[in-house]
This record gives C-alpha cells, structure tokens and sequence, in this order.
C-alpha cells in the first residue's frame, strides 16, 4: 500500500507526467500496432476479441486503452503523492468524489487508507450541505443541493481528457508528416467514434477528410456483420453457423462509444 505524504505548500497534482509529442505518437502506433492482430480473422472465421485481465477488449479503439492506462497510472500517482496535499483535499471535495465510472477503477488501484482520508473529507461535506439546507425552501433546496457551476470534474475524468487531447493530437501531427502512418491506422481494429471525431477536428482538412472516410468504410463492414448477427438470430436462420458477426455487437459497443 502506498504511502501518503504530507506536502509542505500547497500545489497542483500532475495526475500524470505527460510524455512529449514524439513519446505520445509513439505511444499511439505501438497500441494501434498491437490492435492489427486483433483486426485479424481468425482460423475458424470469427473475429478476435479476447478480455484483458482489465476487462478491455483487444478490438478497442488505440486511443481509448491509452486513456484508460493514463488514468490508471495517473490514479496510482494521485494516492501516494497527494493524498494529504491540502489543495488536493479542498479541489477533491469540490469534485464530489469520483463518477461512478471510475470507482471500479479506484477499487482496484486506490491506495485504501488514501480512499478513507478522502472520502471521510467528501462525507462530512456532504452530511454538513444536507444538514444546513435541509429548512430552506424547495427550490432554494434543490438548486443549492445541485452542483455549482465552479464543482471540479472527477479526477480520474480530467486524467482522461487530458491524455485523450495529448494523444489524439499526437496522431493527427504524425499523420500529416509520415504517409506509413496511415498503412497502420487503416490495418488497425479502428478507432472509436469519439476519438475519429476529437483526432479530425484536429488535423488537417485533408487528413480529416480521409480519416472520415477511411473510418466510415470500417463501419460500413460493422454496419453489415451488425445486420447479419440480427438476421442470424431470426429463427428461420438458426441453423447457419456463425462468422465474424458473432461478436459485432461487443465491437460496436466499443466503436460507437459516446
């Protein structure tokens, strides 16, 4: 268990140290490189989608298993460094704790006794709020109880947004100057919509414009296998074995995240 540390001054958590543009694009070809293999069918016909120990599929979008490792790395940082850091309390209360996303998260990486700190922190927030508007009028009541519009977002959501940015602009530099670039984003599972959409806004016009339609014509083949995995479970069409639509609607989980 790591240890929490007192801080001296007061100062603002790096929740990751973020690489350079040249470590994020690397970062970024090595996951794409090693999504190929799932975009790959395998010997029987159906597509690969084998679960990490994380519970990730290996046919997630490149960006969105390196946000979840930022997150991950960047958690594990924000226990045994700013626990007991008085700026990191006051920004966590006014955070309202972590979503309810990423508390899985928290209990597999939080640092238990950094967990009690904090939350004991958030719990007498919470008891303090509820006991001083409980008799005041409703309206007043709810829009009091609501979060304000200065409330910080979850940590582990910042952490996120944060690597997302880093690494989608990382990729949309590299694509503008490498042609070999794009050979491994079009043999690569794909990546999710969220991340096309944040990677074009970012680029060039014309390399958003491929990326689109490079990425639409992968989800012109998930759009097919998705409508012959509904046709297959017709009953009139039981009895035809499975191919690599049997796990498409994982894949469009994945792919057409929010």
């Amino acid at each position: 268990m790591p240890k929490c540390v007192s801080v001296g001054a007061p100062r603002q958590p790096s929740m990751s140290s973020a690489p350079e543009p040249e470590a994020a694009l690397s970062e970024v070809l090595a996951a794409l490189r090693e999504s190929i293999s799932a975009a790959e069918p395998s010997l029987d016909g159906n597509a690969q989608s084998q679960e990490s120990d994380t519970g990730d599929m290996t046919t997630a979008c490149a960006l969105c298993r390196l946000a979840d490792r930022s997150a991950e790395r960047s958690l594990r940082a924000f226990f045994s460094e700013f626990v007991n850091d008085p700026a990191v309390r006051v920004r966590f209360r006014k955070s309202r704790g972590f979503c309810r996303e990423h508390i899985p998260l928290i209990a597999r990486c939080g640092d238990a006794l950094g967990v009690a700190i904090l939350y004991a922190d958030l719990a007498d927030e919470v008891r303090s709020r509820w006991r001083t508007n409980v008799s005041g009028p409703k309206r007043s009541l709810f829009s009091r109880l609501l979060p304000s519009n200065d409330a910080a977002e979850c940590p582990s959501c910042a952490a996120e947004s944060e690597a997302e940015t880093r690494y989608a602009g990382a990729l949309a530099a590299g694509l503008a100057r490498d042609p070999n670039m794009w050979q491994t984003v079009q043999a690569s599972c794909g990546l999710c919509r969220r991340h096309v959409e944040l990677i074009a806004a970012t680029a060039r016009p014309q390399d958003a414009d491929k990326l689109l339609a490079m990425e639409s014509a992968k989800v012109d083949d998930l759009f097919a296998e998705l409508e012959e995995f509904v046709r297959k479970n017709d009953y009139r069409f039981r009895g035809e074995p499975w191919g690599s639509e049997r796990d498409a609607w994982r894949r469009a989980l994945l792919r057409l995240r929010k």
